[in-house]
């Protein structure tokens, strides 16, 4: 029986591993094709009308955020916008980390979010993970904001981002993500401080996480620990875990 136990194991084991080998080079490129769709939607453009001149990517201790300059096709001078790969640094949802791609353009000398897509995330259905649903509270929230102008917490502890219902670990995340795409994006447009910002894209003090100017191409951006998650998220039928 040990051994007809063993076989069993063995050749399950074997199988598993033979259809990770023959999946995971498809699934790797589904996920590139899914980014570079999302870098287009965010600035509302398509593949057709502009092309990604150059992507700047910077490190944050394990973890990379990715800038896009995207410009006409016709004309590479003209900046259609930024778009950012962001994950959320220093928040986890209640899933793990969540990572965004998040639009920015320039309307009359400032930057505007144009647009946001979830790229990954792991939140629990019906509640955290109403953030892929267009026109769900955070989204909206973001789109035509101000960057500059916004405090990257959720609004019951003074932020600008309307959590979803019972999802507010959730809600921090993507608020934390949020932040780490515009100080991508500060980085990328040179307007961060010459020797470091707190707050990783404002003086709002929303995050821990310190970025330092580069000193080469690849940057580098000294991060604190990830915030313990302390409650717990609402179940599918309860009302909130606010």
């Amino acid at each position: 029986m040990v051994l007809v136990l063993f076989v069993i194991t063995f050749v399950s084991a074997l199988l598993v591993g033979l259809v990770n080998d023959i999946t995971k080079d498809t699934i790797a490129e589904t996920e590139l094709k899914a980014k570079n769709e999302a870098k287009f939607a965010v600035l509302n453009t398509t593949a057709d009308k502009a092309i990604v001149l150059a992507d700047s990517v910077y490190t944050a201790g394990d973890f990379e955020v990715v800038v896009s300059r995207v410009v006409d096709k016709t004309d590479n001078t003209k900046v259609v916008g930024y778009a950012v790969e962001a994950p959320s640094i220093t928040k986890t949802g209640y899933g793990g980390y969540i990572t965004l791609m998040v639009g920015f353009v320039e309307q009359n000398g400032e930057a505007v979010i144009n647009g946001v897509q979830v790229l990954k995330q792991n939140e629990t259905p019906g509640l955290g993970a109403n953030m892929t649903k267009e026109g769900n509270s955070l989204e909206k929230s973001a789109l035509g904001a101000k960057p500059a102008e916004l405090n990257f917490a959720v609004t019951k502890e003074g932020g600008s981002f309307d959590a979803l219902t019972g999802s507010t670990i959730s809600s921090r995340a993507y608020a934390n993500a949020m932040e780490t795409a515009y100080a991508g994006y500060l980085r990328a447009t040179g307007q961060l401080d010459e020797t470091k910002i707190k707050g990783a894209a404002t003086p709002s003090g929303a995050s821990n996480t310190t970025m330092e100017m580069p000193t080469n191409e690849q940057e580098t951006t000294a991060v604190s620990e990830p915030v313990e998650v302390e409650e717990s998220e609402a179940q599918e039928g309860d009302v909130s875990n606010e």
